[in-house]
Order: structure tokens, then sequence, then C-alpha cells
């Protein structure tokens, strides 16, 4: 009998009986994770504001609906599709609930500064606060005096006037310099709805003009210079022009930011010099008495011995790369990863970073940053930093819809290859910058 039976039992196909996980059986884990993800991070939200109702069913129910809507359009609802629905809909209804908070608070902080400089009062706070004020825009300036002249020449402006040119010229900065990254128009707009970006603008914080000086580095490195003038940290970016050995685009961006505080000396003194440093001083007082003044910046959530070890940590692996592109979008997450305060329009530098991983990684980093800016953002950094030593996880496919490169096959596919030593990008003529050629769609 057991003869038999195992005569019958060497007959079955036992490799039909071999369990196999498709691609999209596993890429399911993404939606799920989100979805899981979501009402974790908005547990204490409400919506549109804090007098609201809660954040997690409300969001469930609009994602619900848009998953039936997608299934009835298209037939199918893939495991992509559903994490991009997943992330989408937590991010329109964060955006709503931004709208709901003092708009332009950063750009009155700058327009108060300019105003007082003009008037000879004083501008960088030396008292540390004790409370949040009222008021956001009385949050302290903490911008070097040579900013002042420009926020002095806005505030003289009628408000509407300043207004418009400040959101408009954030808005064309921020478009030219994801174009520049390499994103087609219709991904363009998707990402004026991601956090970092829409509420940046909503504030009016320069890190949306900023990104603009970013992002064309590889045609003109030199501008890498511009967004130490504004927040110090930004600096870390400008140790690409050391690695990639563009010692004369160095030497302008050096001479260009000494020629800035050479003009502007003579306007606001040096006194203000001192008092800028004593006010950054006053501020690290304030940050330990308030810790919002952090963001989310991991100083706020750890000593600083390991802030700063994290942070080197992160910007000798971003160096350990010979890819010219590779190597600036790698900076920007250093970047963001040394910010002793951080808040969600200072992720941006890491957009080119993001773009780097494959779709459905790619989507997961979306999501995670698609609602409550805080500590799980850095997961993301970590999906980065992992991503730089497992290739798996990088961009495989290309033309996938899906991906905001689209065809491309990293960030900035339209930039020149420049020779070492030279102005990075020292092209004939501005025409040169042309629109990239390989585009994906959406």
């Amino acid at each position: 009998m057991g003869a038999r039976a195992m005569r019958l039992l060497g007959r079955v196909p036992l490799e039909g009986l071999r369990v196999r996980l498709p691609d999209d059986d596993l890429r399911w884990l993404l939606p799920i994770a989100l979805g899981a993800y979501v009402p974790y991070a908005t547990w204490s939200w409400r919506f549109p504001d804090s007098h609201g109702i809660r954040f997690e069913p409300v969001w469930l129910g609009l994602a619900v609906v848009v998953l039936l809507g997608w299934r009835w359009r298209t037939g199918a609802v893939g495991p992509i599709a559903a994490a991009a629905i997943v992330a989408l809909t937590a991010m329109a209804m964060t955006d709503v609930t931004s709208l709901f908070t003092q708009g332009l608070r950063d750009f009155d902080i700058y327009l108060k500064a300019g105003d007082r400089w003009l008037r000879g009062l004083p501008v960088y706070e030396q008292t540390p606060l004790h409370k949040v004020p009222e008021d956001l825009s009385n949050y302290p300036f903490l911008y070097p005096p040579l900013t002042l002249p420009l926020f002095g020449a806005l505030s003289l402006l009628p408000l509407p006037v300043a207004i418009v040119g400040w959101w408009g010229g954030s808005a064309a900065a921020l478009l030219a310099g994801l174009r520049r990254v390499g994103l087609d128009w219709r991904w363009c707009l998707v990402l004026i709805a991601w956090p970092p970006i829409l509420q940046g603008l909503w504030v009016g914080n320069v890190a949306i003009p900023l990104f603009l000086f970013f992002a064309i580095a590889p045609w003109r490195s030199s501008t890498l210079a511009v967004g130490p003038i504004f927040k110090l940290y930004s600096g870390i970016a400008g140790l690409w022009l050391l690695r990639r050995e563009h010692w004369r685009s160095l030497a302008f961006a050096v001479l260009g930011v000494l020629a800035a505080v050479a003009l502007t000396l003579p306007l606001v003194g040096i006194g203000l010099w001192r008092d800028w440093l004593d006010g950054l001083q006053v501020y690290q007082v304030s940050q330990r008495l308030l810790p919002n003044l952090y963001g989310f910046g991991l100083a706020r959530y750890v000593p600083w011995v390991v802030f700063l070890l994290i942070a080197g940590i992160v910007l000798v692996l971003a160096l350990r790369t010979r890819d010219r592109g590779d190597q600036l979008a790698r900076l920007g997450v250093a970047t963001v990863t040394g910010s002793p305060s951080l808040f969600s329009h200072g992720f941006l530098v890491a957009l080119p970073a993001m773009v780097t991983l494959d779709t459905p990684w790619f989507w997961l980093a979306f999501g995670l940053t698609a609602c409550a800016p805080g500590l799980a953002w850095f997961l993301v950094v970590a999906l980065i930093v992992i991503a730089w030593r497992v290739p798996a996880m990088r961009r495989r496919r290309l033309g996938d819809p899906w991906h905001p490169l689209g065809a491309a096959a990293e960030p900035w596919p339209a930039a020149p290859e420049p020779a070492a030593g030279t102005v990075s990008g020292s092209l004939s003529d501005a025409a040169s910058i042309s629109a990239p050629r390989t585009q994906g769609t959406v």
C-alpha cells in the first residue's frame, strides 16, 4: 500500500504546486502600508482646522470613493494606482488644512524686518521667546543683514503688489526648477500639491524660489552660493563644487558672496552683523524653550552630538559617488539631514534624490511625505540612503507613466557633463539651457 502511494505521488507534477508571488502581489504591500500610515500620522488631526472633525474617517471615505471611481473608469486598480490614490487623497486633505493656517507668515517676517531696517529700528531679536506669538509673523528674523536691502525694497511696495510679485516669482522659479530637474509639465502640476511645496508657497518661505538655484547648478554651479546667503546650512550642497573640482565656479561663488557683503555693508553697517550673530545665539535658547522652533529637524529629537553624527554620516555617504547628477541629489538629502531646524518646505531639495528611486519606492517616499510633517519623514531619508547601497531600489524601468522622470534615467537628464576645473555648464549662451528632451508622461 505504501509503495503504491509513493508511485502515485511520483506522478504528481510537484512544480505545479509551487507558490509563486508575482511582483504585483508584493507591490500590494505598498498601498497597505501607506493606508496604515496615514491614520497613524494624522491621529490627532482635525479637518479642516483644529475645530473641525477627525481627519482619518474623512480621508478614508475620500480614498474609497476615488478608488471606486478609478476602478469604474479603468476596470481595475493596480497596486501602484492604489498607492497613488492613498497618497494623493491624503495630500489633498493636508493641503486644505494648510490653507486654514496663517498665510504668508514667513513673507510677513521678511517685510517687517525690511521695514524696521528702513526706519532704523532693531531687526534681530535679542531676548529669547518663551511662548508662541499669536501672530506667527512675529517670529524672529534670522537671515543675515545683506538680505535686508531686498526685503526693505519689497516693504516699500503696496502690499498687494508685493504679495503678487513674491508669489508669482516663487511659483515661476519653482516650475523652472522642477523642469530643470527633469519633470514634465503635468508632473510639475502634481508636485505643486506636495506639502513641502504648497505649504512653502502658502507661508511665502524663501526656500521655494531658492530651489531654482539648486536645480540649475548642473548648468551654473556657482548659483549654489545663493542658498547659504539666506540659510547657512544650504552651503552643504556647495560641497558639490569641491567634489567636482569646479574651482572657477567656487571662486565666482565666494567672490559673489563677498561682493554682496561689501556692497550692502555701507547700507546695513557692522553693528547689524553683530546683532545678527547675537540673534542666532538667542534663537538657540528660544529653541530649547520652545521645541516647535526646531520644526521636525533631527536636533529636536536627539542630542546634538547624535544629530551631528547622523548628519556627518549621511554627508560622507552622499559624497561617495562619482556620478555628477546623483552626487548633487545626494547633497540635497544631506542638506535636509543637516538642517538644525527643518520645516516641510526645507524637504524640497531632497526631491531630486527621491526621483532616483524605482516607482514603488518613490510612491512610498511620496506617500510618507503626503501628510503630517514630522520625524516619520526621515524614513524617506533612510530609504534614499539605503538605495545608494542597494541598486535594486533605484530606477529600473524607463518610460513608466507612474514615475515623475518618465523616460529619463536620472535627474537633470538634459544637463551637460562639464569638464573638471571649469565653470560648470559654461555654455555659449543662455539659450543652450533647453527643456529636457527625454520626458515621460503621467
